[in-house]
């Protein structure tokens, strides 16, 4: 069993039979005119569910396409004109060379409240399939810039104090650095396989290249020289949507996915588990590329359970990624029942290192630590302490605000003992950078220069 964070399962509509409009296979649903539509559901409220929905729906669409789904069910439909069967084949064609739908022009329904989920339809309509559409997918070397057609969509956002216009320019600048990144990490994807080797499924790769832009777009790499508006509508809601030519710049945006793909496939771990467990777990997570280290803020930490009955021993394990501070960022559990082996001595050992060899097995885990590493990421990076002298601080008053204006530092809270401030935050980079960082922009409101940083551990960070 795993454990998601943010995603519940999709929820699914399933009709018997079919109308003369439409087909549904699961929650997919095609119409005469050749519009696709499927309707997803995520967990949560706010802006992060309804993309998340929409990329599910997205990927469902995606799936449907490389897998002949929608012109089967398009065969069936003697009412279908040529066009549109030219346009479905077309976009078929396009999906299994790998295009990125989201490069399309795609219409999305308001969100609705389904318990604790929002769930959007979206619709991917007939559209005119240009020949360039083929070389923006490719990435030429010898080129400095790659340039991609986008479309995006936004609604008035009174608490950003953004205008419609205003966020649909973000959404399709978004989606412009995830369609490269996209590109550029299949290109990559031997170099960084331990990262993305779970993300082989369609929804996967979709979230993936959507997390890596949103970091990109956040941390404000300025990977788009530039763009122009092509075309702009109203859509309903007060909603805007434009269509924008982007020039994305190779280089700057390889080194920034880099690194951030880095982060996201190789973070220090320390193992917390009982012998032989541990011994297994830290041989396992070597061979799959994670760098271990008794001081790392990542934890692993792993209880097995045996279950005995009838002379036979299961082994029902469970693993927790968790940091220092006890924030959870992944669990996962395998499944009990696979095997059964005699209850002698050594049965504990057996069955860990058979659970740990199984495919099934190796793949739930290395999904779920993937997800969590990515967690991190996403969270703004692993909580650090780092504890200053009073003797030092000048303007204590001044010191959330000064490290809250570092970059890559996020979740600043400050609290003192008498003797000592402690500011807790989290951290996107290496404690090195943080340390420099630290030395460089707590000058102005310290009464003395700093001493030397003493780097108790990797998130500990001491000036006393």
């Amino acid at each position: 069993m795993i454990k998601a964070f943010g995603v519940k399962p999709a929820l699914l509509s399933v009709m018997l039979g079919l109308t003369s409009t439409s087909a549904l296979a699961q929650d997919l649903n095609i119409l005469l005119s050749g519009e696709i539509q499927a309707d997803r559901c995520a967990y949560g409220r706010g802006a992060s569910a309804i993309e998340q929905a929409k990329t599910e729906a997205l990927a469902d669409i995606a799936r449907a396409l490389q897998s002949g789904k929608v012109l089967s069910i398009a065969d069936t439909y003697e009412e279908m004109d040529t066009a549109s069967t030219t346009w479905l084949q077309q976009l078929s064609d396009m999906a299994q060379t790998g295009y990125d739908l989201r490069g399309l022009k795609t219409n999305t329904s308001k969100p609705r409240l389904e318990g604790t989920d929002t769930c959007v339809t979206v619709s991917v309509v007939k559209q005119t399939l240009g020949t360039a559409t083929t070389d923006e997918t490719s990435w030429d070397d010898a080129q400095t810039i790659v340039s991609v057609t986008v479309v995006g969509e936004g609604w008035p956002d009174s608490q950003q104090g953004m205008s419609a216009r205003e966020a649909a320019e973000l959404d399709a600048l978004r989606r412009a650095i995830s369609q490269v990144v996209g590109v550029w990490l299949t290109e990559q994807r031997t170099q960084y396989s331990n990262t993305v080797s779970h993300t082989n499924d369609t929804s996967d790769n979709f979230a993936m290249n959507d997390f890596v832009a949103r970091q990109l777009q956040t941390k404000s790499s300025g990977v788009v020289k530039q763009w122009q508006l092509i075309d702009s509508k109203a859509i309903a809601d007060e909603g805007v949507q434009v269509t924008l030519r982007a020039d994305v710049e190779k280089q700057k945006l390889e080194i920034a996915t880099s690194h951030i793909m880095q982060q996201i496939g190789s973070p220090r771990v320390a193992v917390n588990a009982p012998a032989p467990l541990d011994s297994e777990l830290k041989r396992w997570l070597s061979s799959q590329g994670v760098e271990l280290s008794e001081n790392a803020n990542l934890i692993l930490n792993a209880k097995p359970r045996m279950i005995e009955r009838d002379g036979t021993a299961r082994l029902d394990l469970r693993v927790e990624v968790t940091d220092q501070a006890g924030n959870i960022y992944g669990e996962w559990q395998n499944d009990p029942t696979l095997i059964a082996l005699p209850n002698a001595q050594d049965a504990l050992y057996n069955l860990i290192d058979v659970h740990l060899s199984l495919d099934a097995q190796q793949k739930a885990l290395r999904q779920q630590l993937g997800d969590a590493f990515m967690r991190v990421v996403q969270e703004g990076g692993l909580v650090h302490d780092v504890y200053i002298n009073s003797r030092y601080l000048a303007k204590p008053e001044r010191l959330s605000g000064v490290i809250s204006t570092l970059g890559g530092a996020q979740d600043v809270s400050i609290s003192n003992d008498g003797k000592f401030y402690k500011a807790q935050l989290r951290f996107s980079g290496k404690t090195g950078d943080l340390v420099a960082a630290l030395q460089q922009s707590l000058q102005p409101i310290t009464a003395a220069e700093l001493p030397k940083a003493i780097i108790a551990n990797e998130f500990t960070i001491r000036f006393n």
